[in-house]
């Protein structure tokens, strides 16, 4: 065990015993390397959850009393931790040897440093939905070709590091609710005071990817929230986010793609379809990047379930975006009477 380096190891769990025993195999393991402690926080799971973990010792485990998401369960483990680091694991994650170790010996290498977080190494732990692979893909794009470590907007949750002293400083996990978001906002308030978060491929992980449906209604969900934090830092996410610029101009492919296509059902317009078609190559463009690391990785089958899987997320955020205006211009009205 290194004593240089202590870390307080925070993994949030909501009805994982699918994935928490392979997590914790790993993550007790890696917390040997260093002094540390493990707390789990589990969010009113109803599974067999809390059973797994209590074959597992030196564990320490926190039960909420009411379901309020991850962020809040993240925010309650850092309450209780006693060492001067804080890493944050998701509960369907499977970490790299050495990972937590290199991910606090980085954070402590400067003082401009902020968050340390791991790759995703894109390796689908998932094999009970095809579709997931896809959205793995989606998760993983834009960190293939990191050499050493890049900066990053976003302070991934699912696997980062940062001092405690500055967690609570700038404001712990915005605890939102189901579909989470806190890591775009977490990521803009670390660089708001000017330091840096860092993604590094030093710590990979595996992840348990979810199946395309689920992801779609994530997508919605999420995108409402994240509005508000678009709106008052006005610029994009960097490469291996969901909010790129890249992203933005797909989206609105997908929104004029439908438009056209209804125009040209109702008119029968030739015009129209020839327009629509020229929006599809259009998006064949902007997405071409991703649909040669989707040939990479899984060959044409994925490339061609991918123009399909794109329209869905993309459909994800419009919807999302129409959610977002419908509560504000209602609610205002609500409010006003």
């Amino acid at each position: 065990m290194n004593s240089e380096y202590t870390v307080s190891i925070i993994i949030p769990t909501y009805n994982s015993e699918k994935t928490i025993r392979s997590c914790l195999e790993k993550v007790t393991k890696e917390a040997e390397l260093l002094k540390s402690e493990v707390i789990i926080v589990d969010d009113c799971s109803t599974d067999q959850t809390i059973e797994i973990i209590k074959t597992f010792q030196n564990i320490k485990l926190i039960k909420l009393e009411s379901n309020l998401g991850a962020g809040n369960a993240r925010n309650k483990g850092a309450e209780s931790a006693i060492y001067e680091n804080l890493c944050f694991v998701d509960s369907d994650i499977n970490i790299s040897e050495r990972s937590i170790f290199n991910l606090v010996k980085r954070l402590q290498k400067d003082n401009n440093t902020g968050s340390v977080a791991a790759i995703p190494d894109g390796t689908n732990l998932n094999e009970n939905s095809w579709t997931s692979n896809f959205v793995g893909l989606k998760s993983c794009y834009g960190f293939d070709d990191v050499k050493g470590e890049k900066d990053f907007s976003v302070c991934t949750s699912e696997f980062c590091v940062i001092s405690k002293e500055l967690f609570f400083s700038i404001g712990k996990w915005k605890a939102f609710y189901a579909a989470g978001g806190e890591e775009f906002d977490m990521g803009y308030q670390i660089l708001k005071i000017n330091k840096k978060n860092i993604k590094t491929n030093s710590a990979t992980y595996s992840g348990y990817w979810c199946s395309l449906d689920v992801r779609f209604k994530r997508i919605i969900e999420r995108t409402t929230k994240y509005i508000p934090l678009f709106l008052e830092k006005r610029e994009f996410d960097t490469k291996g986010s969901f909010a790129t610029l890249g992203q933005f101009f797909s989206t609105l492919t997908t929104l004029l793609i439908v438009v056209y296509a209804l125009i040209s059902l109702i008119f029968n317009n030739t015009f129209f379809i020839s327009g629509f078609i020229g929006l599809i190559i259009l998006q064949l463009i902007f997405e071409l990047d991703f649909l040669r690391f989707a040939n990479k990785n899984y060959g044409i089958k994925m490339v061609i379930f991918s123009l399909f899987g794109i329209q869905v997320m993309n459909i994800g955020i419009l919807l999302g975006v129409l959610i977002f205006f419908y509560k504000i211009i209602f609610g205002k009205k609500i409010m006003e009477k």
